[in-house]
């Protein structure tokens, strides 16, 4: 069974260069809350020098903190979400399809779909072909996100810092089984209707960051922060060697990459007009991700006909995205206790009590800061991917028959596969406020965020959710042994509800007429509600399902193939409902010395 390299090149990697960015900083990859105080705060903490975690929000702020400090957070996000497709099963099975077997991902038990089969004048399989989707949600790895920073004072002018901080970045986990498989509503198994986006991901990054703030002036502080980012792919997605969503037609791909240098640059200016006001101007750069990868892909997951086959390392040569960068503002007013400390250590400005730590806790009865940050999202308006040529993908026949393969040679005039993405850059608005309800002790924190959408509905797909935004926050924070200090913090984000309408319905011959006047760009497909069943204009029976509200956009991602036979036009495969929250629990520990 010949196999195309380009069908599982494009889509395997698709999955993988939305993973690499699942590793790096960038607007809305992340939820807002980098950190515990962050996290407590709403994510108004550019303007607030508290703890180490300024060498990422601010690194100006380094030439305000005082002495030597170690931290330590941890955020754990759980991550809601979910995708009600829109459309049935026998959708997209043209010409009723092809028998196929499908697995158990727990149990290992095999069911046999008798696609194509005709019993006692029927179809042998007559639920499958009318039954709605099945609800797909994420199944998330629970994996907790380091901060690990440390501080030091140099001079009375000069701090500096070192850490590793991660980014605060979406969830990732299991969409239906590992093999792109489900349990209907109705107990029988099912093809995941999500699986041509994404089944699984599991990444691994380390980002080293160095830091520097200078105090130029009384009133102007000056920061840079430089980021070596180290990003490892470990994914599965799953193609289909044809038009249609037979289940026979699928391909798994394994995919693994790497990036072994992806810099980044934090810059800030931090002013103090007066000691009870600071303003602060922000910008991060980063390096657009130039990677390495290859894919395992593995045939005859779901074909009867054939025994399930890996063929290994088909080599992408490079993997391209242009990450979005940042530009942030903040203005904060203090009530203070006291002016700003002077020297630096923690003890100078009272040297009649050395075990006094000088920061907001001790200082200030309370603050209140506004910051808003404009994320350059519209960068991600494609990934490209670009092939070795000459490789080979190999089938192998049931019960161990011959290996049938072929050997697609690249475009020499454009051996890459480009991948819309379309998101629009995003404004995040954040208010945050602290009260040292015991001062040098105990202190309480709040705060709220917005963020605009950084989607365009008809692309929308379950690899990142940048969607519109609000989010509820709070914390505490305990001061103990007067040199450590306990910070518990919580936010639930509310994530708006995206509904992506199928394209309207026309013939399948009318589809891939345009298709091939179009060099396979059709943006149609047959699954809106009340098509007729037979589909060839004649029929009389009518589908129908519920509505799922009013659409925000009509779906464009098209299916991913190396061919396409007739009558099989690509399938559109991102129509439904989009729906998600989070819940995110931030623990930190930051010892001053």
């Amino acid at each position: 069974m010949p196999i195309g390299k380009p069908l599982l090149a494009s889509a395997a990697l698709t999955c993988a260069v939305s993973a690499f960015a699942s590793g790096a900083h960038a607007g809305g990859l992340e939820y807002t809350g980098q950190g515990a105080q962050s996290l407590a705060r709403g994510g108004a903490v550019a303007a607030r020098a508290e703890d180490p975690m300024v060498l990422a929000h601010n690194p100006a702020g380094l030439a305000e903190l005082r002495g030597s400090q170690f931290l330590l957070n941890l955020n754990i996000a759980l991550f809601d979400a979910c995708v009600d497709p829109a459309g049935y099963y026998g959708w997209g099975a043209y010409l009723g399809g092809q028998p196929s077997r499908l697995r158990d991902p727990d149990t290992g038990e095999l069911e046999l779909l008798r696609l194509s089969e005709i019993e006692n004048g029927m179809a042998a399989e007559p639920n499958y072909y009318v039954d709605p989707y099945d609800t797909v949600c994420l199944d998330q790895t629970i994996t907790p996100l380091p901060q690990i920073v440390w501080t030091r004072r140099i001079s009375e002018r000069l701090g500096i810092g070192f850490g590793l901080i991660f980014p605060s970045v979406q969830p990732a986990g299991r969409w239906g089984g590992r093999n792109g498989v489900i349990r209907g509503d109705d107990g029988a198994l099912r093809p995941a209707a999500t699986r041509y986006m994404q089944l699984s991901s599991n990444n691994l990054g380390i980002f080293p960051n160095l830091g520097a703030g200078f105090r130029v002036l009384e009133e102007l502080r000056v920061g840079l922060a430089v980021e070596w980012g180290i990003i490892a792919i470990n994914n599965f997605t799953m193609a289909a060697a044809g038009g249609g969503t037979s289940p026979h037609n699928d391909i798994i791909a394994h995919v693994k990459g790497q990036d072994w240098f992806v810099p980044a640059l934090t810059a800030s200016v931090h002013v103090v007009p007066v000691d009870a006001i600071d303003l602060v101007l922000g910008f991060r750069w980063q390096d657009d991700i130039k990677a390495t990868g290859d894919v395992d892909a593995t045939t005859g997951v779901f074909d009867p006909a054939l025994d399930p086959f890996t063929t290994g390392e088909i080599i992408a040569e490079s993997i391209e995205q242009r990450m979005p960068w940042k530009l942030r503002a903040g203005i904060r007013f203090a009530d203070r206790f006291a002016p700003r400390p002077v020297g630096t250590g923690r003890w100078e400005a009272d040297p009649a009590k050395p075990e006094v730590i000088h920061d907001p806790l001790q200082d200030e009865r309370w603050d209140i800061e506004f910051d808003i940050e404009y994320q350059m999202n519209s960068r991600n308006e494609e990934q490209v991917i670009t092939y070795r040529p000459n490789q080979a993908i190999f089938a192998q026949g049931a019960g161990g028959g011959a290996i049938n393969s072929t050997v697609y040679p690249a475009d020499p005039n454009d051996p890459t596969t480009r991948i819309e993405k379309h998101w629009k850059d995003q404004i995040s608005a954040r208010l945050g406020a602290s009260l040292s309800v015991v001062p040098g002790l105990f202190a309480v924190s709040a705060g709220t965020h917005y963020e605009t959408s950084g989607v365009t509905p008809d692309y929308m797909q379950i690899d990142f959710w940048p969607v519109e935004r609000l989010g509820l926050h709070g914390g505490v924070l305990l001061r103990v042994a007067k040199s450590i200090d306990l910070v518990v913090s919580y936010a639930h984000i509310f994530q708006e509800t995206i509904v992506v309408a199928a394209p309207q319905h026309r013939l399948r011959q009318e589809i891939d007429t345009e298709r091939l006047a179009t060099g396979g760009r059709s943006r149609n497909i047959d699954k809106t509600v009340g098509v007729l069943v037979n589909r060839d204009g004649e029929g009389t029976t009518v589908l129908e399902e519920p509505s799922q509200g009013a659409p925000d956009g009509t779906a464009r991602l098209n299916q991913v193939l190396s061919r396409t036979a007739a009558g099989q036009p690509p399938w559109v495969i991102n129509a439904g409902r989009y729906r998600s929250n989070f819940d995110v629990l931030a623990i930190g520990v930051n010892v001053h010395f």
